[in-house]
This record gives C-alpha cells, structure tokens and sequence, in this order.
C-alpha cells in the first residue's frame, strides 16, 4: 500500500472515532432511520479501520 494512506488511516481513524460519539448521542436523542444508518456505517468504517482492512 502507498505511503500517504499508512499516514492518513491513522488521522482518519482519530477523527473517525468522535464523530461516532457524536453520532450515537444524536441517535439516542432523536432516533430516525437515517441517524441509525449513519451511525451503522461509521461503525462499520470504524471497524475496517481498526482491523487494518482499509
């Protein structure tokens, strides 16, 4: 894989995991199907980030 990603995944993974919190603060306050989506694919982005799979 390229240099500039090894970089970036790191910076995206930081940035990543706070718009999750965010995201499942709005969700729990108010719950509509396009927060819990948004919500469901930052977890699973989240996810490929953590398991080096991006």
């Amino acid at each position: 894989m390229q240099r500039w990603w090894w970089k970036v995944r790191v910076t995206v993974r930081a940035v990543l995991f706070p718009l999750i919190c965010v995201q499942f603060v709005r969700t729990l306050l108010l719950p509509n199907p396009l927060d819990v989506f948004i919500l469901f694919a930052f977890f699973l982005l989240y996810l490929g980030f953590l398991f080096d799979m991006y």
